[in-house]
């Protein structure tokens, strides 16, 4: 990075793809030198590792117009600027602060507003209280122009708000459906799609459905489906609509559990980092996504590193859903670094102090990496008291009949059972089998994760664990 232009390349570093795409459609700068810088710019934002480096003999004040026009182009598109605009005119209303100068860019914007906007319900109720305070001060030929807005936008508007509570009904079914594992969404498909490719209806319902119908097709694992939802969001943020960076890193960081479903790594890994470029409530989320990413690729030190220099975050963050994730992750990566100890005093100290949040989200991941950790440090005894204190096997009895489940939890107790003497060879291979055979069935990628967790368990018992991958490799390939 050259030194000259270092507040220039800072700010460019900021620029998302997304962004980019829409700067470059609203291009009709015609100096060549400054569009010349645009174009760097937009071409830095596509890529993650390398970048152009920018020409220092143009003259720095080219830089700083095409800084400011980028930053009004954006602003003007910015969803939540427009939302920081509405409550801060909302409250100027109430309090009888708001300005003649105000007011008619109040009633310009009304005479222009789309009824497609983000931010429409707002708008509608704002313009509603703005009616009000022009009433009570007889300013009637005013009101003449809210009147006919509210007239001309009410049918819109009622749709809008009953749309509103029909998501709200569709994500309580959608989250207890993430954490109870019974699917009884599909239902609910038909209806988020019409609200997605609507062309009247506002645009936070129209994210809020893609947000949903994305929850839909992963926990139904119809990631084409997914796919097809995620090329027409990116669309739409190419034109410049449903633009905030909020919305853009949250859009980001589902694409990263979409290719990762896929199995395009090199993808997920490419979006997990964008997700990362802005300070935000979500970074948690962010991370763990990150993380799980890297633990994909074997990039194990890297996403210690990560960790590590995130573990105040962690410690700091009161989403105990995320807070699980991030503490599930660092055991399994203090595992893979051989750095045992430290990763069973974390998982006992984070199990002691969050006891009762544990079991509110996906704990089998959590334990599933506790028992590995147990069986890695041989302490088979230990594996044994632990699903029994908390019910483990009844808890995953529950999931069994999912398609592509792995009894993870099954598996580490039988394994501990034949280690402490209990049962023979015979019987430990029998339910390993099982336990296994109780699904409902794997497909080609669910096969794959299954014998991945068969290889990193067979450190135990090499000769046993290669006879039951070979056995249920045979009878899932017969079933197929």
């Amino acid at each position: 990075m050259k030194s000259k232009l270092k507040i220039f390349n800072d700010f460019s570093e900021g620029i998302l793809p997304h962004e980019a795409s829409f700067l470059l459609k609203e291009n009709k700068i015609r100096d060549l030198e400054k569009e010349s810088i645009l174009k760097k710019v937009c071409i830095n934002a596509e890529k993650f590792y390398t970048s152009e480096e920018f020409d220092e003999a143009i003259d720095k004040r080219k830089y700083a117009y095409i800084k400011k026009w980028i930053c009004n182009k954006l602003e003007q598109a910015d969803v939540d600027a427009h939302l920081e605009y509405l409550s801060q005119t909302e409250k100027q209303i109430f309090t009888d602060t708001i300005s003649p100068q105000q007011e008619q860019e109040l009633l310009s914007l009304i005479s222009n507003y789309n009824n497609t906007s983000f931010y429409f319900q707002k708008f509608y109720e704002l313009v509603k209280e703005f009616q009000d305070y022009l009433l009570i001060r007889f300013r009637y030929q005013d009101c003449e122009q809210t009147d006919l807005f509210l007239k001309e936008n009410k049918e819109y508007y009622l749709n809008a708000v009953a749309v509103k509570e029909q998501l709200f009904y569709a994500t309580k079914d959608l989250t207890h459906e993430y954490t109870s594992g019974t699917l009884i969404t599909k239902h609910w498909e038909e209806k988020l799609l019409s609200y997605l490719y609507s062309d009247v209806l506002d645009g936070k319902n129209k994210y809020n459905a893609f947000i949903r119908l994305v929850f839909l097709y992963f926990n139904y694992k119809e990631y084409e489906k997914a796919t097809k939802v995620f090329d027409y969001m990116d669309s739409c943020f190419a034109e410049g609509k449903m633009y905030a960076k909020r919305v853009l890193f949250n859009y980001y960081a589902n694409r990263v559990i979409l290719h990762s479903n896929l199995d395009d790594l090199d993808k997920a890994e490419y979006y997990a980092h964008l997700s990362l470029k802005q300070e935000n409530s979500d970074k948690l989320f962010y991370l763990n996504n990150l993380i799980a990413i890297l633990l994909k690729k074997e990039k194990n030190k890297q996403a210690l590193d990560v960790m590590t220099s995130n573990y105040e975050l962690f410690k700091r963050s009161n989403n105990h859903h995320q807070k699980l994730g991030f503490a599930t992750h660092y055991v399994r990566t203090l595992i893979r670094n051989k750095r045992v100890k430290i990763a069973q005093s974390f998982a006992e100290n984070f199990l002691f102090n969050n006891k009762q949040f544990v079991f509110e989200h996906r704990w089998r991941h959590f334990f599933s990496n506790y028992l590995m950790l147990l069986t890695t440090l041989e302490k088979h005894e230990e594996v044994l008291k632990t699903v029994k204190k908390y019910n483990l096997l009844e808890r995953e009895e529950e999931a069994m009949m999912r398609e592509d489940f792995i009894p993870k939890i099954h598996w580490y107790f039988h394994l501990a059972m034949y280690m402490n003497g209990f049962i023979s060879e015979d019987k430990l291979k029998l339910e390993l089998l099982n336990s296994a055979g109780s699904s409902n069935g794997f497909n080609k990628k669910g096969m794959a994760d299954l014998n991945l967790f068969i290889e990193r368990l067979s450190f135990t018992l090499p000769e046993l664990f290669l006879q039951v991958k070979s056995q249920l490799n045979a009878t899932v390939g017969k079933a197929r």
